[in-house]
């Protein structure tokens, strides 16, 4: 049987949660069964980092990069370019795995008339505008697949997606790419003298509020409540220069350069999971964060605000904490009472932790898209 061509379609190609599992799947898809090739719109040009490419041309799979910016003046080529690919290629199917993608796809499959079935995913939580426009949008795509329960739940209620054409697939993790450090001296390397380290690993954008975390540390740090022997590392790729300032600004606003760390997006996330007791995350809006499933699989509890737990991955006081999302105040007496905990308490939820993990293993992540690749070509190619 000759495999079905499959067009992956995504914003870019950066050092992210949704391009990581992205990576992961199509490297792992049966190519017996699946022809598949990647599109991204954005690159160098749009000062995107493409952290990914080589993974993926290791692998054997052709990406293609447009290399266009997001901007209205820029929309009628990204679409051409998109198109023209898809006119290439002659996917059975396009699967668009992130927002500005979304779109377009459902455009291009319009202009093309409907030739090819779309799977669209929706990878984040959805803010009500969002959903609003989503109930127009999405009965130009054949299916519509989430990766959280709270999502899904959305969906069905507010943009009134019929089940029959919604889908969830949770996200998959290779839990033992995290089993153990690739880099076990990092922290004695890095932070001899600290007793407590937190680690974040997330991208600087506005949604992991990443300025957030350093007024909430400088809070601490003003009061004089924050431990001389404790650090928190901001591990990621600087994608927003806005927050950066703001982050910045902050470090140095209230004199965080020995305490609040910032390290470049690495290939070895398991290395920096390792060297810490436990993690962080402060985003504003989330699907399944990849950056709490690896904590989990290092063995590592995870302080989330309830936005980042959205999908229900950390039970409090089993897998780590919660704390109201936004709140600067709360984040900080939370890491606080966090980095207070003993090596003991600490010690006991990483058997947990590495359970949970375990419920969200990639080989089961990749079956349930190759099965609903199976279910979408089955199906009559129309609008």
């Amino acid at each position: 049987m000759t495999p079905r061509r499959i067009l992956v379609c995504l914003d870019s190609l950066a050092a992210g949660g949704a391009e990581r599992q992205t990576v992961e799947l199509v490297k792992r898809l049966d190519r017996a069964r699946f022809q598949v090739r990647v599109v991204t719109l954005h690159g160098p040009r749009a000062h995107q980092s493409c952290h990914f490419v080589p993974e993926l041309k290791a692998a054997g799979i052709e990406v293609d990069e447009l290399d266009r910016r997001w901007s209205v003046s820029e929309l009628p080529g990204s679409a051409a370019g998109l198109g023209r690919c898809v006119l290439r290629f002659r996917p059975h199917l396009v699967h668009s795995v992130s927002h500005h993608c979304n779109h377009l796809t459902r455009l291009i499959r319009v202009g093309l008339g409907f030739r090819f079935r779309l799977l669209t995913a929706i990878r984040t939580e959805y803010n009500p505008r969002q959903l609003r426009n989503e109930r127009w949008e999405q009965p130009l795509s054949s299916m519509v697949v989430c990766n959280s329960p709270s999502m899904l739940a959305k969906l069905r209620t507010h943009s009134r997606i019929p089940a029959s054409r919604l889908r969830y697939i949770p996200n998959g993790i290779d839990v033992g790419r995290f089993a153990a450090s690739p880099d076990p001296d990092l922290r004695s390397r890095l932070a001899p003298r600290a007793r407590r380290i937190a680690v974040m690993l997330a991208r600087i954008t506005e949604q992991k509020a990443p300025d957030l975390l350093a007024r909430a540390l400088g809070r601490l740090a003003e009061s004089g409540r924050f431990p001389a022997d404790g650090e928190v590392w901001i591990v990621g790729e600087r994608e927003n220069e806005e927050v950066q300032r703001r982050l910045d600004d902050a470090i140095r606003q209230h004199q965080l350069e020995a305490r609040l760390r910032l390290f470049p997006a690495t290939q070895q996330p398991a290395a920096f999971l390792h060297a810490a007791d436990f993690t962080l995350l402060a985003s504003l809006w989330e699907g399944t964060p990849n950056s709490v499933l690896e904590s989990l699989a290092a063995g590592k509890p995870a302080l989330v605000s309830e936005a980042a737990n959205a999908s229900g991955l950390v039970v409090p006081g089993v897998h780590g904490w919660t704390v109201p999302t936004g709140e600067a105040d709360a984040l900080a007496e939370a890491v606080l009472r966090t980095l207070q905990l003993s090596d003991e308490t600490l010690r006991g939820m990483a058997a947990p932790c590495r359970q949970r993990a375990a419920e969200f293993d990639l080989p089961t992540m990749v079956g349930r898209y190759e099965a609903l690749y199976a279910e979408l070509l089955r199906q009559p190619n129309s609008g």
